[in-house]
């Protein structure tokens, strides 16, 4: 049995495969489908996830660590305990990595050891591999890192859909991905992703907190902080996200929010709401529209549109996506469990990618039916100098390169009588500043013989395989001496195998 986990910045959600290999959601205790992504540090070894968490930050608000999921890739410290011992938002998620592994084992009775982790379509790759190691710690092998809007579209059963080419829009509570993936009879194949990894329904309870506070200020003359008022804030956080689950379905709501003696009682309607929040929404179509450029594609060649996330069940997000697309938003969409579900099919798949048998309650169950192609989300290539001297990144592998891909290139040396040549691999955009972009490995050719001119003989080969597999090598023209990296892109692991 292999698990899914969607470790979303505000909810965590478990599914697993039936008998069939059908994917079901896993409940908490308390029955819910849905964990808080909430970590409460009581006090020396102690410490409380999900909703206990969020109910005794309530007190201590300041023992919380909530939207840690932003922070992924980063060294910010989130919370320090009384030992002086930091916590990152990969440390974070390995907590609750620990006991979503508790609360699955719990429920079906099974030992967990592989499992499948969605991440945002546009996490980088140290973001992937803190992915990776916080699941190690947790006791967790993660099998494959797929990417949220795909799972999404697997858990919406796309690909059982013959012939549909569909949008998928992914707005969470902390990113934004936009997808567009086809069904071609037995191919289910991801045409261009693209999003923003700041993006999502905690900006729009952000920008509502701003606008209560104005009127607050407006009322009673004073701002309270977060600092010198947290019980406050912490109220006032609860209120917002009640605000935005009542606006979804009526058109106005009532607010009321205390700060000492001060009682704010506010009127909130819809369109209101929707004023504070419709730069935000531009945001997300506007990168929508330029995902499609990207891809050559236009609203006439989409089939459906899907809206999943937390954050797209604003009406205002379906409306500006109707409007932008001239169709109608699917109401067949499963928007907040379609990660955790999307996430076992792709499990299953990986499976028979990997020629593993794939096993549940002992029984060994048959390969899917269809098969996955992916894209790269990130470009890819090396350290180059440009006419200026400038250490650039120079593009091999652009952005939405159908895996598998290959590409080659021949560079010169850097110098006349140049002997040696180290080659770095880059995570980033063409022409983007080597030191800017995000360096995934590097291999050296040594011994080469000196020639006194700069006529190109390093070639270079990226050949990315349909394991998703990256193998960067180089070698000499002049002497034959070669050397290859090889960087598991889902994984971010890397192996040097230069040979001089």
């Amino acid at each position: 049995m292999i698990p899914a986990i969607d470790a979303g910045t505000g909810r965590f959600k478990m599914a697993v495969p039936d008998a069939l290999g059908n994917p079901k959601l896993v409940l908490t205790d308390a029955g819910q489908p849905f964990l808080d992504s909430v970590v409460y540090f009581e006090g020396p070894g102690a410490i409380i996830i999900g909703s206990e968490a969020r109910n005794a930050a309530l007190v201590h608000p300041d023992r919380a660590v909530f939207n840690w999921k932003r922070h992924m890739g980063t060294d910010e410290v989130l919370y320090t305990d009384e030992n002086g011992k930091a916590y990152c938002a990969r440390d974070i998620l390995a907590i609750l990595l620990e006991r979503a592994k508790e609360i699955i084992e719990s429920k079906t009775g099974e030992p967990v050891n592989d499992v499948v982790v969605s991440t945002p379509a546009n996490y980088d790759d140290r973001q992937r591999q803190e992915t990776l190691d916080a699941g190690a710690e947790a006791g967790l092998h993660v099998l494959l890192t797929p990417k949220e809007p795909t799972c999404a579209a697997l858990g919406n059963e796309i690909h059982k859909r013959k012939e549909c080419t569909a949008v998928v829009f992914d707005l969470g509570a902390g990113t934004f991905d936009i997808s567009v993936v086809r069904a071609t009879g037995n191919l289910f194949e991801v045409i261009t992703t693209g999003g923003e990894a700041k993006l999502g329904g905690a900006d729009f309870s952000e920008r509502a907190r701003s606008k209560i506070l104005d009127e607050f200020e407006r009322q009673f003359h004073h701002r309270p902080t977060p600092q010198d008022e947290p019980l406050f804030f912490q109220s006032l956080w609860q209120q917002i996200e009640q605000l935005k689950i009542s606006l979804s379905i009526q058109k106005h709501c009532q607010l009321a929010v205390a700060c000492n003696s001060d009682l704010l009682r506010m009127a909130v309607q819809r369109d209101q709401f929707e004023s504070w929040i419709d730069d935000l929404v531009g945001r997300a179509i506007d990168r929508t529209q330029k995902t499609l450029q990207e891809a050559r594609l236009q609203w006439s060649d989409i089939d459906e549109v899907y809206a999943v996330g937390g954050g797209s069940m604003v009406p205002l997000v379906k409306q500006r996506l109707e409007e932008v697309s001239g169709k109608k938003v699917s109401q067949r969409c499963e928007a907040h469990c379609a990660h955790a579900l999307g996430g076992v099919i792709a499990g299953r798949l990986e499976c028979h990618r990997l020629g593993k048998p794939y096993r549940v309650q002992d029984v060994t169950l048959p390969s899917p039916d269809f098969y996955l192609r992916e894209i790269l989300s990130h470009p890819i290539g090396v350290a180059a100098l440009d006419g200026n001297e400038a250490e650039i990144c120079c593009e091999m592998l652009a952005k939405n390169t159908p895996i598998p891909s290959q590409h080659i290139r021949t560079f010169k040396v850097a110098e006349p009588g140049q002997t040696a040549v180290r080659i770095r691999v880059l995570d980033g955009p063409d022409g983007a500043a080597a030191g800017a972009c995000l360096e995934l490995g590097h291999f050296e050719l040594t011994d080469l013989p000196a020639r006194p001119d700069l006529v190109g003989r390093i070639e270079i080969v990226f050949h990315i395989d349909a394991n998703a597999l990256l193998t960067a090598s180089a070698r000499d023209t002049v002497s034959g001496k070669t050397g290859e990296l090889q960087i598991d892109y889902r994984r971010g692991d890397d192996h040097d195998n230069t040979n001089i």
